[in-house]
């Protein structure tokens, strides 16, 4: 191993350091080092093809958690299997967590957030090791060195402003204009729509992030920028109050057609546990309110359009819950819901099957429902089938873990 190049980072971008090797055809690895961390950058005939870090939130794992596929605790299990003498990629196969096709496409995204991460570094020292080729065992990067610098100087320009804007992703989002008003007279993308649907003042980014369903979070801080740059919504700490334990296995009440038991759901207050019925409980959250402030000036963009001129019929329908002969109903007035564990959906499902975030019913644009799995453990099934996305259809069964809801249509008319 024959060290050819080394230098300061003060004076050299990586960027630049990447091109000269470019133009050498070179094959090696450009080794990165500050007080606090390290990175690697191996380099296949002036291209880079892998990468490694230090740093413990750049690696699959921690991506894998940031993205919602694998949770938190989940990770931790995983990552005493791999200290028994497996890698991390080879122990989410054997347990099936991820694909051979899913486990590549998500080694080559880390593989390019080590690298862009290597832009923003203004100090430090470097050192290129000439004829050091990557592991063999490695999924490798292919990707032109010019587009690949592009996309890494494009995220950097963009992640400076938005880490400006969103230093903490604990925080809440609420919204600061009147929604309805807003459906009315503003243009947004159909994924702006998606975001801003989803901030109800007690979600956080990280779980607003998780709950559009983006594999690329950098997309959705994105709409979350704009939307606070142009005061359609502003940060706010996230209200304080007590934690569904996620993990209880307790028997838990199960919703009745008794109307003033449904109503207590709706209004969260709590039932008594019925005995011999399933561990399950499922409760619509309610939002918190809106600040009545005005609107702002409408945001347009090219795939820009007003939500209501899309809406093609309108429909009354609900989502209902049978148990022992007995119906409790919820009628779907929103543009989204979400369905989980977690307390900050607007359904919540206590069971340890349900994952935290685990799905979402989303309006379309005809004027009905569709179902999205947001990448949960055990998926969700529309009359018996897995889907990832399913447009609703009156007497569709929804199976989220344990707990059975029947999509039903009462009215649905043209919209004039």
């Amino acid at each position: 191993m024959q060290k050819i190049l080394d230098g300061d980072l003060a004076g050299f971008a990586v960027p630049d350091i990447l091109s000269l090797l470019n133009m050498g055809q070179r094959t090696g690895v450009l080794v990165l080092e500050r007080s606090d961390e390290e990175s690697k950058l191996f380099v296949r005939e002036g291209r880079p093809v892998f990468a490694v870090a230090s740093r413990s939130d750049l690696r699959l794992g921690s991506m894998l958690v940031r993205m919602g596929r694998v949770k938190a605790e989940e990770l931790e299990k995983l990552l005493t299997r791999q200290q028994a003498g497996l890698r991390l990629g080879e122990v989410l196969l054997t347990e099936k967590v991820l694909s051979e096709a899913e486990l590549a496409s998500f080694l080559k995204v880390q593989v390019s957030e080590v690298i862009f991460d290597t832009f923003t570094w203004k100090q430090g020292a470097f050192m290129f090791y000439d004829h050091v080729p990557p592991p063999s065992s490695v999924v490798t990067l292919e990707m032109d060195l010019q587009n690949l610098v592009m996309e890494g100087v494009r995220r950097i320009d963009e992640r400076v402003r938005i880490e400006e804007a969103l230093p903490d992703h604990g925080m809440a989002v609420e919204a600061v204009v009147n929604a309805d008003r807003v459906k009315h007279s503003v243009t947004f993308t159909p994924e702006e729509w998606q975001v801003f649907f989803l901030i109800d003042g007690r979600r956080t980014i990280d779980e607003i992030c998780r709950l559009a369903g983006n594999p690329d979070e950098l997309a959705t801080l994105r709409i979350l920028y704009r939307l606070l740059a142009a005061k359609f919504v502003a940060l706010v700490p996230p209200p304080k109050e007590a934690e569904v334990p996620e993990t209880s296995q307790e028997p838990a009440p199960v919703l009745t057609g008794d109307k003033s038991l449904t109503q207590a759901f709706i209004d969260g207050k709590p039932l008594t546990p019925t005995a011999g019925v399933t561990p399950y409980s499922i409760e619509f959250q309610t939002s918190l309110p809106k600040r009545p402030e005005d609107d702002t000036k409408e945001i347009v963009t090219p795939k820009a359009v007003e939500y209501q001129q899309s809406a093609k019929q309108q429909e009354m329908s609900r989502l209902v819950l049978v148990k022992d002969g007995t119906e409790a109903s919820f009628p779907l007035v929103k543009d989204t819901y979400t369905l989980g564990r977690h307390k900050n959906n607007d359904i919540v499902i206590n069971d340890p099957k349900v994952s935290s975030f685990h799905a979402r019913i989303d309006r379309t644009p005809g004027g009905g429902y569709q179902i999205v799995d947001l990448k949960s453990r055990n998926g969700c099934r529309v009359n018996g089938k897995k889907v990832e996305s399913h447009t609703l259809m009156t007497g569709d069964e929804v199976l989220l873990g344990p707990a059975k809801l029947t999509y039903k249509v009462d009215y649905a008319a043209p919209v004039s």
